[in-house]
């Protein structure tokens, strides 16, 4: 009965086509369930070096584990979104103590290229650079990157599909199933009362930063979780504390936003949270000068 009604969660979020319904049924019967093995000797790693294996191997021990491959093709920046699994990691020993554990396994095309990215990106955890491409060699994977993220549990057993750095849906049913509530609305919802979700700035200057820094407070009787902030644009990159807000208490988001041209600026950052709409809209607006 739990794998049916993990197999129906994992559907509602995947089907959004017939084809891609299809796809999602085919790779969660083929997945759920099914044990992922890790290999041995692969290179750990912290901010680009190598560290002790006991770094790594302490990680395996958790009830839960998240554990993300990423191979060499496409934008490795792109496609991995440093900040925001920084965001789900410190959610995760927010309301699970340590429990949950993420396994990152790296197939990059350069290792120097990918410790940059880890140095610039002040990114701490440890993860494993596996150049001979161990762990899907081992597992064979599927092949889209939506599908090479997975949930396990202690004993490495798949219990769900998909990135929950992508999507707040995925890590909402993420949640559920480490916190063992497993129906729809099992993580609480709060209310948030804002003094205005736009600001217009009057002092953008082309390549300068600017900052806007909005104030969200916590009207109602849970936690307020943000689990994401995502911009429209890759000037304007969002701050806000990670710890979730005790009911009564405020929280602020804020922007800094350095504009690449000249003119009309407008510019939306979505913040997703445990309200019941779950995403809050902010807008920018301003002029930009030279």
């Amino acid at each position: 009965m739990k794998k049916i009604l993990l197999l129906f969660l994992i559907l509602t979020v995947f089907a959004c086509k017939d084809k891609k319904l299809t796809e999602a049924q085919q790779i969660v019967g083929e997945w759920v369930g099914k044990e992922i093995h890790i290999p041995d000797n692969v290179l750990c790693a912290v901010m680009g070096k190598d560290t002790t294996p006991d770094a790594c191997l302490a990680l395996m021990d958790a009830e839960y584990k998240v554990l993300l491959y990423v191979d060499s093709s496409g934008c490795s920046s792109c496609r991995l979104k440093l900040s925001q699994w920084e965001t789900l990691m410190s959610e995760s020993d927010s309301l699970f103590h340590g429990n949950v554990s993420f396994l990152f396994f790296f197939q990059p095309k350069s290792k120097k290229e990918l410790s940059i990215l880890f140095r610039n990106e002040k990114f701490k955890y440890p993860v494993f650079i596996d150049m001979k491409n161990a762990v899907n060699r081992l597992n064979r994977f599927p092949g889209k990157p939506e599908y090479q993220c997975f949930l396990l549990d202690k004993n490495n057993k798949v219990q769900m599909i998909g990135n929950p750095s992508a999507s707040p849906k995925i890590w909402a049913l993420y949640k559920q199933v480490i916190s063992g509530q497993t129906q729809e609305g099992a993580v609480p919802v709060t209310s948030v009362s804002m003094s205005s979700t736009e600001i217009k700035l009057n002092d953008l200057q082309k390549n300068k930063k600017s900052v806007a820094t909005f104030t969200l407070k916590n009207t109602g009787n849970q936690p307020l979780l943000i689990s994401g902030v995502n911009a429209s644009c890759g000037c304007t990159k969002p701050v806000w504390d990670r710890q979730p807000v005790a009911p009564g208490k405020e929280t602020t988001v804020t922007l800094e936003i350095q504009p690449e041209d000249v003119g009309f600026f407008h510019k939306t950052v979505q913040v997703h949270c445990n309200t019941e709409k779950g995403v809050i809209t902010l807008v920018l607006t301003g002029e930009v000068k030279e």
